[in-house]
């Protein structure tokens, strides 16, 4: 390991090293306009800046270093009529090009101005690089980060993750001002960015070169907005809150959504050269959960003979759900998100900087809502925070070297927690603290109300049952970099990179409090006096027995108190490191740009490990007889390991060839690396004993947590081949094929002894799949008002398994199991999949007072529906309730039938539509807009998923089938079953996306309603 971690610091500090640069590169050529002979020692000034350079003898100039953003740019030459294009776009990391063609004063006196198009292709990229604008942005009628990159080609949106060109969830990378924000416990976007802080958004679909790294499918890079010379201020207000919950207006009803948006920028006063960029942001939904809800209502219900009340015994009231609307459901963001940029000379300072709350409860989304019906008062408290900051230096040295050092901090913390005894979780089961807060019904001192049995044994929670669990976790991660990039000449630029990335992080659960309670509190009088624990009175053997009876997790904090940071011993918390270090080189010539590197990549995620001991009946070292205290049934910790280091080298060459003015072809070969989730990883050693007990170990698993210490990273090699084709002066169009080869992707596997024998499963990287498409993106720049752009991906993902646990069923049976080791379509597979936007708009001056300023957007997506596989209806009751039998074959994969190859079925196309009309009045200085924005114009009930059984989103096969006739003969079952199953998938999405235990299904069946959003900006 030491070894290792060497290799990586020289890398960094031996030589000059780059995470991502966020600049761009402005190149080009002054001439003659009449002669067409290059003007030597012509300047080029990047106005605003304090940015510019010479040409050279061939009339070439190059500017490092640019930010991204739209500048004008002045050409100047002495004996010349000084030229200034305006409206030229830089992009973060791209080459954009502008020439200059300067006319002599005996021709021409005065400056000439000029407006630039933005380019429709970009010549100067070797891969596929998406740029999305805050111009872009602006008439969208969806918000958020996630959204506007589901709209890209190659990726594909399911159940809130993103899948980019086949690539499993947890695949794609995220970025700010040049900074890692992908938080790698979770593999997912850890700080959000507020839509109208972003100056230019990047996505890089697969394939990208050897500077950029923690990603196998995707990356997205945001930069923020910094301010300007004038000071510029924004408030935008939207809302859809027109009707009460459940009331109906045009065709729809509201979620009670409400988004507030302030801007402001400009030089900060009496300090020169600084400027700042702010954006606040305040977003509430009274139902954050957009669904199809079909009203419904029941009076009069009683309980049954199946629970512990006497039968007969009505329920405190009606249970009644409103059309769309789930009480107790809302959601609340608040956030400040900014940037302070200071230059001087050759120096640059920028700070980037995010704070965000969100609160909601847990319990009211459907489908807990149903049971917890009664007790929606005691839903869980849930609340996150994220912090960010960032801060880069430049040093320009001289025009064709600059170097940039950043550093970076972020944290999340999360907590869930009663709403009543918040933080004092010990009391949460305790009947006098419950009756302090007005709670009352307890059985005894640690055993709640009752709770109500009805129709056949579908259970309601009393209102006073107290919450029986507790957690808090938070994830720190520092990170920091230096670069280097030089313009060795004008057609070879040098960068060589790389990162430190160090992560602490700690969680603290527990799941049983009133198991925990009952068993400290001997003589229950409410004070926890347990002295001895398995005959033992040590502290080792309380915090054993401790964590195993309340089912508590703890890392980083102390067993028996979250409020109790510890740093070491057997409770210290995760500390994964990353380090990553490279060399680019980039050939830039007139007909030829050659993109050619190596990247190096070291993860330690520093996980808890068990070693293999020596077998005696084999001889062998396996994990047969692991290091065990039997007294206590736990893993002896002061033998545990710790996992080794991974690292890894990869190569990448691309290419782009312009073939014509209008035409260029590009090409890219790839080797990518990733760490899985770490959550997949860290198990507490309590845990971990129980999956390694000699004596209650099984070779099989059923969706409870898996060993994930002998995972290692994730690996794919990647192709891909484009061509960029100018079809007119306002129109392109861009093709590009890609060919991926992934492997060592995370799956269930069986653990062996040496002698051939399962004894337990682990995480293993066994799984495989190729993914192959064919991109299309069309572009039409605004030409008579309108422009439109066209995305659309045919592809198709196969692979052994779709997510690490799709095996499972695979080692659920000692004697028939059999692992996938040939591949079939992927769950999240799209084979067509695309987007329509199309822009029409008067301009400021333009169409007369009534049109000035109109504009209208439709935004058209598609896809052809995902694959599943059909499975056999319903032959018996088995294991599952009279409630979720429907879904019995998701809950149990073992009871799974098949009548299909594996995901040889689709669910339907969806195509949705959303519109977005603006009317923007002009008063000087003050613009002021006003909008509407409907989601899902048609209000079509889209279908997300299917029943397996029937291949329907309506109907299970339960009802139909003769095993359900007693039920149905049973008062009120058959009607209830169709209001919660039927009507509003109860069971199907109690299963949650995934699918359950079962991994084939899940999530909602059928996409969100209408939403009619009316809005108004001002801006000044």
């Amino acid at each position: 390991m030491f070894r290792k971690l060497l290799v990586a610091f020289t890398a960094l500090f031996l030589m000059p090293v780059l995470l991502l640069a966020q600049d761009g590169k402005l190149r080009g050529r002054v001439t003659d306009k009449e002669s067409g002979e290059p003007l030597i020692g012509a300047n080029v000034t990047i106005d605003g800046t304090n940015l510019g350079a010479s040409t050279d003898i061939n009339g070439e100039y190059i500017i490092l270093s640019v930010p991204p953003g739209t500048y004008a740019v002045r050409g100047s030459y002495i004996g010349y009529s000084p030229v200034t294009i305006a409206n030229v776009r830089v992009g973060a990391n791209i080459t954009t090009t502008q020439d200059f063609e300067l006319s002599s004063t005996a021709i021409a006196v005065e400056a000439v101005e000029i407006v630039a198009e933005r380019p429709l292709i970009q010549r100067n990229t070797t891969n596929t690089v998406r740029v999305t604008t805050q111009e872009n942005i602006a008439s969208l009628p969806i918000r958020g980060l996630q959204n506007i990159v589901a709209l890209e080609a190659g990726v594909v949106e399911r159940g809130g993750n993103l899948y980019v060109r086949g690539g499993r969830a947890g695949e794609v990378a995220y970025f700010i001002d040049g900074s890692n924000t992908t938080n790698p416990y979770f593999n997912s976007q850890n700080v959000t960015v507020i839509q109208e802080a972003i100056e230019e958004m990047q996505v890089q679909a697969g394939g990208y070169t050897a500077e950029f790294g923690g990603a196998n499918s995707g990356l997205v890079r945001t930069v923020l907005r910094t301010g300007g010379s004038d000071y510029k201020f924004s408030l935008d207000m939207q809302t859809d809150d027109f009707a009460k919950p459940g009331k109906e207006f045009l065709g729809t009803t509201a979620r009670g959504y409400r988004n507030i948006v302030g801007t402001a920028s400009g030089p900060v006063p009496g300090v020169a050269n600084l400027r700042f960029f702010l954006a606040g942001q305040h977003n509430y939904e009274r139902n954050d959960q957009a669904m199809f809800l079909e009203p419904f209502r029941f009076d009069g219900l009683v309980t049954d003979d199946k629970g512990s009340r006497p039968a007969g015994e009505p329920l405190p009231g009606p249970v009644e759900f409103k059309r769309n609307y789930l009480y107790n459901n809302w959601t609340q963001n608040n956030q400040m998100q900014g940037t302070l940029l200071y230059t001087l000379n050759q120096f640059k300072f920028k700070f980037s900087g995010t704070a965000e709350e969100i609160r909601n409860p847990s319990g009211g989304q459907w489908t807990s809502a149903l049971p917890l019906y009664f007790n929606q008062k005691r839903n869980v408290d849930q609340k996150t925070r994220r912090m960010f900051g960032n801060l880069r230096f430049t040093h320009v040295v001289n025009p064709t070297t600059f170097y940039e050092i950043g550093v970076s901090y972020q944290r999340r913390e999360f907590r869930s927690y009663d709403p009543d005894l918040k933080h004092n979780w010990r009391a949460y089961p305790d009947s006098a603290a419950n009756a302090a807060v007005g709670y009352d019904g307890w059985q005894s001192r640690y055993e709640g109300p009752l709770g109500y049995s009805t129709i056949f044994d579908f259970n309601f929670a009393h209102p006073n049952t107290p919450n029986n669990s507790y957690s808090k976790n938070n994830q720190t991660g520092i990170g920091a970099s230096v670069d280097f990039t030089s313009q060795i000449n004008s057609n070879w630029e040098l960068k060589a990179g790389g990162s430190l990335e160090t992560w602490t992080m700690r969680f603290w659960s527990i799941s049983n409090i009133r198991a925990l309670a009952d068993y400290m509190d001997t003589d229950k009088n409410g004070t926890w006096d347990r002295t001895t624990f398995s005959g033992q009175t040590d502290d080792y053997a309380r915090r054993v027995l401790m964590i195993r009876t309340g089912g508590i997790n703890a890392i980083g904090y102390k067993y028996d108190n979250p409020n109790e940071e510890v740093d070491d011993g057997f409770d210290k918390p995760a500390k994964p490191f990353m380090a990553s270090a490279y060399v680019q080189n980039k050939f830039e010539y007139k007909d030829l740009i050659v993109n050619f590197g190596a990247r190096y990549e070291l993860f330690d995620p520093k996980a808890t490990a068990v070693p293999t001991t020596l077998n005696p009946t084999t001889g062998s070292y396996d994990y047969q007889e692991p290091p065990f205290d039997a007294n206590l049934a736990v893993l002896r910790e002061d033998q545990l390991t710790e996992t080794e280091p991974y690292s890894v080298l990869l190569p990448r060459v691309s290419f782009s060839f312009p073939v014509t003015e209008s035409t260029v072809f590009y090409a890219l070969y790839g080797k990518y690396a990733q760490m899985p989730s770490l959550n997949n990883i860290y198990v507490n050693n309590i845990t971990l004993s129980g999956l390694f007990n000699p004596l209650t170990r099984v070779p099989y698993n059923l969706g409870g947590t898996t060993i994930g210490f002998m995972a290692k990273p994730e690996r794919l090699t990647q192709y891909e081949l484009g061509i960029r084709q100018t079809l007119s002066e306002n129109f392109a169009m861009t093709i590009t094929g890609f060919y991926k080869d992934t492997k060592d992707q995370l799956s269930i596997r069986r653990v062996y002894n040496s002698a051939g024998v399962p004894i337990t499963t682990s995480y293993q990287n066994e799984d495989f799949g190729t993914q192959k498409g064919v991109e299309l993106t069309l572009e039409l720049r605004r030409t008579n008002r309108l422009a439109a752009k066209v995305n659309y991906t045919l592809s198709d993902a196969r692979g052994t398994g779709s997510t690490p646990r799709s095996s499972q069923n695979a080692v659920t049976d000692e004697a028939s199991a059999r692992f996938p080791n040939f591949i079939n379509p992927l769950d999240f597979n799209q084979t067509h999949k695309g987007s329509v936007m199309l822009d029409y708009r008067f301009a400021k001056g333009d169409g007369g007072p009534v049109l000035e300023g109109m504009g209208l957007n439709f935004l058209l997506t598609f896809n052809s529906g995902h694959n599943y596989t059909r499975i056999q209806e319903p032959q018996n009751l088995g294991q599952a309730s009279p409630w979720n039998i429907g879904v019995r074959a998701l809950i149990d994969s073992r009871s799974r039938v098949p009548v299909e190859p594996i995901n040889a079925s689709t669910t339907p196309w969806v195509f949705n539509v959303d519109m977005t009309f603006n009317k923007v009045f002009y008063l000087e200085p003050v613009n002021v807009e006003i909008y509407a924005r409907v989601l899902n114009l048609f209000n079509t009930k889209h279908v997300l998923n299917v029943f397996p059984t029937t291949g329907t989103p309506y109907d299970d096969g339960w009802l139909k089938s003769p095993y359900a006739e007693p039920y149905k003969a049973i008062p009120l079952y058959e009607e209830f079953y169709r209001a919660i199953n039927l009507a509003n998938r109860y069971s199907y999405m109690s299963l949650g996306f995934g699918g359950g235990l079962g991994n084939q299904a899940g999530g909602d069946l059928f996409g969100a309603p209408r939403e009619i959003r009316l809005g108004i900006k001002l801006e000044y």
